[in-house]
């Protein structure tokens, strides 16, 4: 099901970049006082009153942008630091000034809501989320990318060769497929309109969500590439899962049709602390006896692009 091309709909307003290359627009603001440890913007100091600083402290905080979404936590930024990016200690990164969104362009995807579900009866109904629907009452589009704003950028691996800003967070990915067997065990075989980027919202009898991808941005400061990375390691271990919902033929979510999906997130490489799906019993937090995350480590399913180009 995975696919690393942008859904049918959007390939014509791509061209002539291939499906599987996509445009990202974004914009860094620099934020003075957002960062406790500011010696290096601040060439001389100066002593002042506690009413002098809390009223800084008061500015710093009401200038800083609100991250949307919300940053992940640090002991799961430090674990996947340490497992899977590669990162030297501190492995969550340093703060810095700067701030980064990304940016939709032309294209502005329709209005999702969530769809109320009624309460049902078994475990599997209950932790899977009600459907994603646009404001005509038909499924909500499909989407390769995620466009967060106000995202702090940190610094990693200071004075390195690989030094670099960056960021992740987390956001739900779907995608359209004509191919049935998601939510209809009888249904077999590949479907050729389901391939690069899956089936158009017209044609298709199922929308399948990967919930807490990641998102991850990588800055290199020894030379001029930028990464940007999808995977499906780290997130939040109860909310974490693929999971289907079929669709009529006016494109409308079929409620009681939702199915869990098995996911092979060490697919090609060795994960650390693995979790099974959303009912994996594995400690997470470091107050549990965790390392701090889920599913760090290599392998599973991912893009890659570097200066727009697939890496």
């Amino acid at each position: 099901m995975w696919s690393c091309a942008v859904p049918k709909e959007e390939q014509q307003e791509l061209e002539p970049n291939e499906p599987n290359q996509p445009n990202f627009k974004f914009q860094i603001r620099f934020v003075n006082g957002t960062i406790d440890n500011a010696t290096a913007l601040q060439p001389t100091k100066v002593k002042r009153s506690i009413q002098e600083r809390r009223w800084l402290n008061f500015l710093r905080t009401r200038d800083e942008p609100t991250p949307s979404p919300a940053a992940p936590s640090q002991e799961d930024q430090a674990f996947l630091g340490n497992t899977t990016d590669g990162n030297s200690k501190p492995f969550a990164g340093e703060d810095t000034p700067f701030f980064i969104s990304f940016l939709n362009g032309e294209h502005v995807s329709s209005k999702r809501f969530a769809k109320r579900q009624d309460s049902t009866n078994g475990s599997i109904a209950d932790i899977i989320p009600a459907p994603d629907v646009a404001a005509d009452g038909t499924a909500a589009a499909a989407n390769l990318l995620t466009f967060p704003a106000n995202q702090q950028l940190r610094l990693y691996n200071r004075g390195q060769a690989d030094e670099h800003y960056g960021f992740y967070n987390y956001y739900d990915r779907s995608i359209f497929l004509k191919n049935n067997i998601a939510v209809n065990s009888t249904d077999t075989g590949e479907v050729q309109a389901d391939q690069n980027g899956g089936s158009t919202k017209d044609a298709a009898k199922v929308r399948c969500t990967w919930r807490q991808t990641r998102f991850l941005v990588q800055i290199w400061t020894n030379s001029e590439a930028i990464t940007v990375t999808l995977d499906r390691h780290g997130g939040n271990i109860t909310e974490k899962m693929i999971y289907c919902y079929g669709m009529d033929d006016d494109g409308r979510i079929i409620d009681d049709s939702a199915k869990l999906q098995l996911e092979n997130r060490d697919f090609g490489g060795t994960l650390v602390n693995p979790a099974q799906g959303p009912f994996g019993n594995v400690n997470v937090t470091l107050a549990d006896g965790g390392p701090g995350g889920i599913d760090g480590g290599t392998g599973g399913c991912g893009c890659k692009w570097r200066n727009w180009e697939n890496a």
